[in-house]
């Protein structure tokens, strides 16, 4: 998949892996380690790496507006794809997804824009001077030998959203005509569907509170407990939820990551 995927390019190009199931759970300063192809979640940075005295765990900007990235449009891809990503969007906005998929029975490929578009972040810098700071606590027995191997990443900034817009297309092009009432009665009061009219291939799907879909991380180095250095992350992944685990994981393989349910 990797660069191929019309969804992590979207995102690729502006410096941001793709959360392939938006989450709202998922902010600045959570930290993750490396074990082969997968990046495990291991909690809150300020949990492992504790304050040193001197400097202050880096603050979270919250809400910033990201005008770059709002009304930006995905490249097309394929139905079953885009569904399984609608489906998982709706789903944790709080709506219903069954029968969704047969009102997009007719459509070839899909598009998706995300709208309203926030950005939470950390100042690397800051984050930079706190792991200088900062002392590895002596009950992260198992994380410690993961920093050293440098296999621990920490978020820093995250783009999220509670609007959506989906632009259906039929196999010749043209735009798939879906009928907005009958969608909204489909998946509940909980998520509102709107359009410019009744009738339309672009619906804009919205929740009550925005999900994070876009995610930046660094890569720290750490030599006899101390830390020396870090290095940003590939963008050419994207988070994808995976069903048949418990335990949250992002997987590299094949040129993307996924994420699975904790």
């Amino acid at each position: 998949m990797g660069c191929n995927d019309p969804f992590i390019r979207y995102l690729s190009k502006y410096g941001y892996s793709v959360l392939r199931l938006p989450k709202a759970e998922v902010h600045p300063r959570q930290i993750f380690c490396k074990q082969g192809s997968d990046l495990i979640p291991l909690g809150e940075l300020t949990t492992v790496l504790l304050p040193g005295g001197n400097v202050a765990a880096p603050t979270i900007e919250q809400n910033i507006a990201s005008t770059t990235i709002s009304g930006q449009m995905t490249g097309e891809m394929k139905l079953n794809l885009g569904l399984s990503i609608l489906g998982g969007v709706i789903g944790a906005m709080g709506g219903s997804k069954v029968g969704l998929d047969t009102k997009y029975k007719d459509a070839k490929s899909v598009a998706f824009e995300f709208s309203d578009v926030l950005e939470d972040k950390i100042a690397i810098a800051s984050l930079d001077q706190y792991l200088g700071d900062a002392d590895v606590s002596p009950f992260s027995v198992h994380v410690g030998s993961l920093l050293e191997s440098d296999e621990v990443y920490v978020t820093t900034s995250v783009l999220k959203s509670a609007k959506i817009t989906v632009l259906g297309k039929r196999s010749d092009g043209s735009g798939l005509e879906l009928d907005v009432p009958v969608i909204q009665n489909v998946i509940g009061g909980a998520v509102s569907v709107s359009s410019a009219s009744e009738q339309a291939s672009s619906v804009t799907y919205e929740g009550q509170q925005p999900l994070a879909f876009g995610f930046q991380a660094v890569r720290l180095y750490y030599d006899q407990g101390r830390y020396t250095a870090f290095k940003i992350a590939s963008t050419d992944v994207a988070m994808r939820r995976i069903v048949d685990t418990k335990v949250d994981v992002l997987s590299f393989s094949s040129g993307f990551a996924r994420l699975g349910p904790s």
